[in-house]
């Protein structure tokens, strides 16, 4: 049931505590209309992402019955409580996504998992402590809330692509970023139908896996650096039709890369007060889901932080994508950079580069500094869209309204 607004998309994941907020938020958008949820490792391995999945979506089947019985909580009003209730029902009715198992294993790096993070099984080791939570056959992938492709995740990618209209379907990339990669490298003609890609990676100031790479990009940084360096000779000001005739000669486009920094995504915090206040209270089968793996992450923040709370990245990634398709550019800001991933390094491993120079290009007096600047930006250079602030304040009440109807002050 696809809003007439609705914007094309696809998810690729590696759910993940935080993966699973940010598809809920996505599956309760009605401004997404989710074609295929494509699945990697990262978090977890590729087993356990793909139990997590089939877990995540038999979660919504129980809230679904649940309400329809169900007294208003003592958060809604009992005189609202029918429309609420309403909207409650509805709000996982947006999308019937397709969904495809990925790739085990980065491209050529040693395998990195956020195990230490998230536990074995990815979901704060919910399925050793509540084992009813997964299906018995979450390995037939078998839900009426989705579809199982017969294709893996490259394919898939490429058989949407080819098979709409090229420039509709943006890809939005919340763990590494292998599938994506990997499809490109497959079929780049075919991939150049691509939209824009949003992806959650790279740190520009400081990492948070080493210090100075952030997972997604550490975990691949081969797949970081393929599609980093895809977007050189990209320009926003092409228009679709002359793109349209360029596919028609075959030609290889290039990319529309947009990557939101863990220096961005890390300032969106989730105290556990609040949402134990507020969530965790509703006691419906999806906020006592939710607070299960979620407490697990609180604990694991404290131990290695100190704080009392967790950084929602990949939620902001699904309300990142939804501002930059509704054109809601009031949201965020960016600007278009020279970026680079490296991926040989030993010690430096992912790390998010970005050439900085133009910045003070108008203070270098050095006419020969100049002329290799140019040079270098016109042969090497490749051209990243980078989100560099973004608006925080109601993200918390619109995360909360969207995805349990919630309302927070």
């Amino acid at each position: 049931m696809a809003s007439n607004s609705s914007f094309p998309v696809i998810i690729d994941t590696d759910p993940g505590i935080d993966d699973a907020l940010a598809l809920y938020l996505a599956l309760s958008s009605p401004q997404l209309d989710i074609k295929g949820i494509t699945l990697v490792f990262g978090n977890t391995s590729i087993n356990h992402v793909t139990r997590n999945l089939v877990t995540l979506f038999d979660v919504i089947d129980k809230e679904i019955e649940y309400l329809k019985t169900a007294s208003p909580p003592s958060q809604i009003d009992p005189n609202e409580w029918e429309k609420e209730r309403k909207i409650l029902l509805n709000r996982f009715e947006w999308s019937k996504p397709i969904v495809a198992i990925g790739v085990d294993k980065p491209i050529k790096a040693l395998e990195c998992l956020g195990i230490d993070f998230h536990g074995l099984d990815g979901f704060g080791q919910i399925h050793t402590t509540h084992p009813h939570y997964a299906p018995e056959n979450w390995e037939g992938l078998k839900s009426n809330r989705y579809t199982k492709s017969s294709r893996n995740a490259i394919d898939e990618i490429l058989y949407q692509l080819e098979n709409s209209p090229p420039f509709t379907i943006t890809i939005i990339g919340l763990g590494p970023l292998t599938n994506l990669a990997l499809a490109y490298e497959k079929d780049k003609h075919t991939f150049s139908r691509v939209k824009q890609i949003i992806c959650l990676g790279g740190a520009i100031a400081c990492g948070n896996v080493t210090p100075c790479a952030e997972f997604n990009f550490f975990a691949d940084p081969d797949a970081a650096s393929i599609l980093v360096e895809s977007t050189k000779g990209f320009s926003l000001s092409e228009n679709v039709q002359n793109k349209i005739e360029r596919l028609n000669r075959k030609e290889v486009l290039p990319l529309h890369f947009t990557v939101l920094p863990i220096d961005v995504s890390s300032k969106v915090f989730l105290s556990s007060t609040v949402f134990t206040k507020y969530i965790t209270s509703l006691n419906t089968p999806l906020s006592v889901f939710v607070s299960i793996f979620i407490d697990y992450a609180f604990k694991k923040t404290h131990e290695y932080l100190g704080a009392h709370g967790l950084e929602l990245h990949d939620p902001l990634a699904i309300a990142l994508a939804i501002d930059v398709l509704s054109n809601n550019s009031q949201m965020y800001t960016s600007k278009f950079v020279d970026m680079k991933v490296e991926y040989q390094g030993i010690y430096t491993r992912g790390m998010t580069i970005v050439d900085k120079r133009q910045e003070f290009s108008n203070d270098v007096d050095d006419e020969l500094s100049q002329k290799a600047h140019e040079i270098w930006s016109t042969v090497n250079a490749n051209n990243v869209e980078l989100i560099n602030s973004y608006n925080y304040e109601s993200f918390i009440s619109n995360f909360f309204k969207i995805t349990f109807n919630v309302k927070y002050p």
